[in-house]
């Protein structure tokens, strides 16, 4: 099986990213790291070991049309499948072996890992219970096969509004797709965490720059004020949010909103 692992990245400094890079070299199963530049090309990057592309302008989208070219053109060429870095964030030797040996045995279109939390300085924190396989996983745990092919695009196409959730729109848009599934229970992804949350789980100062429970919400607030068509759409599109009856309360309570006292008493008879 060919394997890419494909990382967007964007202002990251340099040491971070060779990090980053260094555990893709240091795979115990082969693969290429396809890195993309989101308006920010790094030239350090061309003289590494990797196909790198330029995006002219960042597109501000954390790192999703990075990761649509970078999967595209591997499939194009004739990788089996891919796998995704953030450029923060670092492997295990052995995640892509793992990760191809659980797809040998199961034959699953999507396979995903898990991934432990540290700090920015890259000690670790805790494991991760929030990227559990059901709501969310984060990319970084993704392995996707060509089977998966289709849903690549979504990335491209995902509202911006729910860019702070990409994760697990994105993950929506896997579960509901059908395709077979398979999880390996160990974390072999290292994740660098800027939530707020994380730290004070540990009790810790907050870092400069934490995100809050603002940024996830926002999403959600965006999505549930949305005409009852459009919420159906990204729905069916994305499969978010993942509980389907949440969307049709939603659409019932609007529908019924916009009747009149007479014709509401008789649509819940």
């Amino acid at each position: 099986m060919r394997v890419a692992v494909v990382t967007p990245y964007y202002k990251e400094p340099e040491e971070i990213l060779r990090q980053c890079h260094e555990s893709v070299l240091a795979q115990t199963y082969a693969c290429d790291h396809i890195l993309v530049s989101d308006g920010f090309p790094k030239p350090v990057v061309s003289t590494w070991k990797v196909e790198h592309f330029t995006l002219p302008k960042a597109h501000a989208d954390a790192g999703n049309m990075g990761r649509v070219v970078g999967s595209i053109s591997a499939f194009a060429r004739g990788y089996d499948a891919v796998a995704f870095l953030d450029a923060d964030n670092w492997y295990d030797k052995d995640h892509i072996r793992n990760l191809v040996d659980l797809q040998s045995r199961t034959g699953a279109a999507v396979c995903i890992a898990r991934r432990s939390m540290h700090r920015l300085d890259g000690s670790y924190m805790f494991e991760d219970d929030k990227s559990d396989g059901r709501k969310h996983v984060d990319t970084n745990c993704i392995f996707l096969t060509r089977a998966a092919l289709p849903l690549v695009a979504r990335w491209a196409h995902m509202p911006r509004q729910l860019w702070p959730v990409g994760d697990s729109v994105y993950w929506s848009s896997i579960k509901t797709s059908g395709l077979p599934l398979a999880r390996l229970e160990r974390s072999t992804v290292h994740y660098r965490t800027t939530w707020e949350s994380d730290y004070r789980r540990m009790g810790e100062v907050l870092p400069e720059g934490c995100k809050n429970i603002e940024v996830t919400d926002r999403p959600f607030r965006w999505f549930k004020a949305l005409p009852a068509a459009e919420r159906w759409r990204i729905w069916r599109e994305f499969g978010f949010p993942l509980r389907r009856r949440s969307v049709a309360r939603l659409v019932v309570q609007q529908a019924l909103s916009s009747l009149s006292p007479f014709s509401v008493a008789k649509a819940k008879r």
